[in-house]
């Protein structure tokens, strides 16, 4: 009996995507060609430090690679090397930290790297000293290394199939998606809806979209002669206040979250398409084959899920536990020692102990999906490959992406009222405790960090819910009175760097080691 549908033009192509292999790796190398190599021992020190410097900063594991080709990046073009001696110092960094497999990279691969990089350093010369401010100067400097470093990582593992992915995620739920009341300009509207994808199903960040959009809007960028970048650097500014202004777009939020409903049936769709890469097509057009490769699929993430979470609760346990520690000593109790003349154990204790074991609460209390939740996933990704006329999940709905002036003002008092009682009643119960100012500081300043911190580690954790459910009034009110708390614990991450003393001890000995130049250690210390 034969049990075969037929399937959409948009995931037939996705499909033969996923199928096609054919030079996506660029680092593929024959056994006799030559590979950068090091010794495995120089490596140790920096891929200690990395390891270090990963679990106390916190950020989203695919992007960990991108922000290290930064940092490196931003450090040697201010100590002032050239292209052409980056590259190949760059990639050996990459492989000392864990970054890049020893004796994998082709040595013919480096040129390659040069080009981006010298690119991008013309750009830099041209464009920065015009910039008399020196905040300016660093803001525009930081844009295009970040775009810059995600062009690297890019050459070294290209996002075919995830750009394919967006691409097919556009295609089929843009046609459901009216923003001409919010969004005036066609092309701006088509614009956020790619960057609300992008955030939603791939997790993008500012960098990756700013990559894109700048060859969205000047594709002669990507094969740009040297003697071209001035003029293209008289075009930058205002390139990069169009971008940005896209990407900070004040309804973007709204649009990511109503992309986040949808993206678990891609996340999915994706993992079905590698798991059966040659045979894919022959799974999408048979319903009951393509349920099981959910299913498998469904199962696999669920359990990768949950050790993801435990990974992103041990790492987020070591940094409370060893910030918390230094910051006590260096801070806490030379305050007290000194002002206020006696050590207040409790609220020393209390401030060393409680924020690890609210994250351990805050992990408890996680819960990855369940059976509802996969028939639902099935039901979706049907839709998708076999486009009935008839849907449930991907049905047209009527949504609003600008909100009213009024309501938001409405909003906007009762969020003052919330961060008011919230953090009027959390110092109230600390100098009930008799905390310090310094004591209490760092437990408000920690409480935000590990609350935003416990909130990322359920949105990884609910990645694949597609089930919506009824939320208990107490919920609903527990969530008004902690947003202040999360908002708060976003803004510090986002514009505070984490420093740690044992970064200070690991890069100093790896560097003195290496013999580097003073300058060189310096820009490493503090990037």
């Amino acid at each position: 009996m034969n049990n075969r549908q037929p399937i959409t033009n948009t995931i037939q192509g996705l499909a033969n995507v996923f199928k096609d292999r054919h030079n996506l790796d660029v680092m593929a190398a024959s056994k006799d060609e030559p590979k950068v190599k090091i010794h495995e021992a120089l490596g140790k020190v920096s891929y200690v430090y990395e390891k270090i410097r990963n679990a106390v900063d916190y950020q989203e594991e695919h992007l960990i690679r991108k922000n290290a080709i930064a940092r490196m990046l931003k450090r040697r073009i201010i100590s002032r090397e050239r292209g052409e001696v980056i590259a190949e110092p760059l990639i050996r960094e990459l492989i000392r930290a864990g970054y890049l497999k020893n004796d994998y990279f082709p040595e013919r691969r480096i040129p390659d790297i040069e080009r981006i990089i010298r690119k991008y350093v013309t750009l830099v010369n041209q464009v920065t000293p015009v910039h008399e401010n020196f905040q300016e100067k660093n803001k525009t400097f930081n844009w295009i290394i970040s775009v810059a470093a995600f062009e690297i990582e890019e050459y070294l593992a290209p996002s075919i199939k995830n750009d394919a992915l967006v691409e097919a995620m556009y295609k089929i739920i843009r046609p459901n998606l009216d923003l001409v009341q919010e969004v005036p300009h066609p092309e701006d509207r088509d614009i956020q809806i790619y960057i609300a994808i992008h955030r939603a199903l791939i997790k993008s960040d500012q960098a990756i979209l700013r990559y894109h959009l700048i060859y969205y809007y000047a594709p002669e960028w990507r094969y740009i002669a040297l003697e071209e970048i001035p003029e293209f650097a008289n075009k930058l500014p205002e390139l990069i206040v169009r971008i940005d202004q896209q990407i900070n777009n004040k309804m973007s939020d709204r649009l990511f979250r109503y992309m986040k409903k949808f993206s678990p049936l891609f996340i999915i769709l994706r993992d079905v398409l590698s798991q059966n890469s040659y045979n894919g097509e022959e799974i999408l057009s048979d319903p009951k084959k393509l349920e099981k490769a959910i299913r498998t699929a469904c199962q696999k993430r669920y359990t990768q899920a949950s050790t993801k979470l435990s990974r992103g609760v041990i790492r987020s346990i070591i940094y409370i536990f060893l910030t918390k520690t230094i910051m006590a000593f260096v801070l806490e109790l030379p305050y007290e020692a000194i002002f206020l003349k006696q050590i207040k154990l409790l609220p020393l204790a209390i401030n060393v102990a409680f924020h690890p074991f609210l994250m351990f609460l805050i992990a408890t209390s996680i819960r990855v999906p369940a059976e509802q939740n996969t028939k639902k996933i099935i039901q979706g990704i049907q839709e998708i490959v076999y486009d009935p006329q008839e849907k449930e999940i991907l049905k047209k709905r009527e949504e609003k992406f600008k909100g009213s002036p009024l309501l938001n003002a409405f909003f906007t008092f009762l969020y003052f009222a919330a961060f008011i009682i919230t953090f009027g009643t959390i110092i109230w119960l600390l100098r009930i405790l008799e905390f310090s100012i310094v004591s209490g500081v760092l437990f408000v300043l920690f409480l935000c960090i590990i609350s935003f911190f416990g909130m990322r580690l359920r949105n990884n954790a609910k990645e694949l819910v597609i089930i919506t459910k009824r939320e208990n009034i107490l919920l609903v009110i527990f969530d008004f009175f902690t947003l202040p708390i999360l908002r708060a614990g976003r803004w510090i991450t986002r514009h505070t760097s984490k420093v740690n003393i044992f970064m200070f001890i690991t890069v100093s000995y790896t560097h003195l080691r290496a013999h580097e130049t003073s300058l060189h250690l310096v820009c490493r210390l503090l990037l």
